[in-house]
């Protein structure tokens, strides 16, 4: 494309959005972006840089985002027909990767593999950034022999293997030398992260993965029907369970998950969606009781961390009738 020189810089409003959809396609395949909901596809901000590579198989981009959600289905899957991992950079702000069965919280410097075969979803609070590396499949798949790749397992910013990857895909972006260098940091980034992205074939056994996933979805289903108890804890979810509260930590590890921060996440999701809801006039701090919270500063801070703006600012762009009567 002739645009690609012009990127780096800020893409907004419909015909920003169109150019940064096309070049998200031609980049890393067929995806659909949600424009943003509250002031519609004219708020539309975002970037998206190519990253220099010369280095067979291997492609990449920076990519910049207001939207809200972006999904990549089975049509579009057999539509472009990419083959090939994703390693995801989360750069800046937060987002929720949906993909195999799982979910994982993504906070700036963190990691996951994605797999381009299968279904994804992104969730994003406000504007974020991402890297996303291309891996050819054959780079990671070959000679695993009795193991198996763990898909959408969050690879932590504080960990020393997120730190060093975190490091080598922003060399990426800057200026760089012969494609043989480029090729030479790639695998080596592919040999530092496929340890911690592999497991045994017989661990866990057929009958564990069952009774984990079984949990893991009885405890969603508690935390759901719950979430207006301000007292619910780890603890009162793990008696309610029949389990012990280490276990469900353990648990919702293995989902890249901490089960406090996904109980808090649940919370805030359901106070941000009445807060979009038209005829919604209740006072932010009776939202926020209503949904569990006890502390309505507590409520501010997490949900400014979560969705980037204060809670009067998120409802007066959703709802500016609504916000002038409070």
């Amino acid at each position: 494309m002739n645009h690609h020189a012009s990127l780096n810089d800020r893409l907004t409003g419909s015909t920003g959005y169109q150019i940064w959809e096309t070049t998200l396609a031609e980049q890393c395949g067929a995806f659909h972006p949600e424009p943003p909901r509250s002031r519609g596809i004219e708020s539309f901000e975002g970037l998206i840089l190519p990253a220099h590579m010369a280095a067979p198989g291997y492609a990449g981009a920076k990519i910049g985002t207001n939207c809200p959600h972006i999904h990549r289905g089975v049509n579009d899957i057999k539509r472009d027909g990419r083959d090939f991992f994703y390693l995801v950079h989360q750069v800046s702000g937060n987002a929720v990767m949906d993909h195999c069965g799982t979910q994982s919280i993504l906070t700036p410097g963190d990691l996951v593999l994605l797999d381009s075969a299968r279904a994804s979803d992104f969730y994003f609070s406000d504007m974020s950034e991402q890297i996303s590396l291309i891996i050819p499949r054959h780079k990671l798949e070959n000679d695993l022999q009795k193991t198996r790749l763990i898909l959408n397992q969050k690879i932590c910013s504080t960990s020393r293997v997120g730190a060093v990857a975190g490091f080598i895909s922003h060399q990426l972006f800057s200026d760089t030398g012969p494609g043989e260098d480029i090729e030479a940091m790639m695998e080596a980034l592919v040999s530092l992260i496929r340890p911690t992205f592999t497991t045994t074939e017989s661990r866990p056994s057929t009958y564990q993965e069952k009774v984990q996933k079984s949990y893991f979805e009885k405890a969603q289903r508690c935390i759901e029907a719950q979430l207006s108890n301000f007292e619910l804890t780890p603890e009162k979810i793990a008696h309610e369970l029949g389990t012990s509260k280490r276990t469900l930590h353990r648990i919702f590890a293995q989902h890249g998950l901490s089960i406090g921060r996904y109980i808090l996440d649940s919370r805030l999701d359901k106070c941000a969606a009445e807060f979009e809801t038209e005829d919604d006039i209740q006072k932010i701090s009776a939202v926020a009781f209503a949904w569990g919270f006890n502390d309505v500063s507590h409520f501010s801070r997490a949900f400014k961390s979560r969705f980037g703006v204060s809670p009067r600012g998120y409802r007066s762009k959703s709802n500016p009738v609504a916000d002038s009567l409070n």
